[in-house]
């Protein structure tokens, strides 16, 4: 039980992260930042987690998918300012 009730946590965490990284990103028009992919990557990878306890196989490779393309904008940005 605490350890689906802290995976809750997470994942509501994940998810205000995420939805705060592309509000950030949508309502300043602009293009993805270092900030906007940082946070979606680390607030798709807590909804994952999330997912791993409380198990739901699409929303998990959804948020999967979503951290892997917030990773290699992430990356991207780094190599482009370098």
């Amino acid at each position: 039980m605490i350890l689906s009730g802290t995976a809750d946590v997470l994942g509501f965490c994940g998810a205000v992260m995420v939805l705060s990284g592309f509000a950030y990103q949508t309502l300043r028009n602009a293009a993805p930042s270092r900030l906007s992919n940082g946070v979606n990557l680390i607030g798709a990878s807590l909804l994952a987690l999330s997912l791993i306890v409380n198990y739901n196989l699409p929303a998990l490779l959804l948020e999967i998918a979503w951290a892997g393309i917030a990773f290699f904008g992430l990356v991207r940005t780094v190599v482009i300012r370098r």
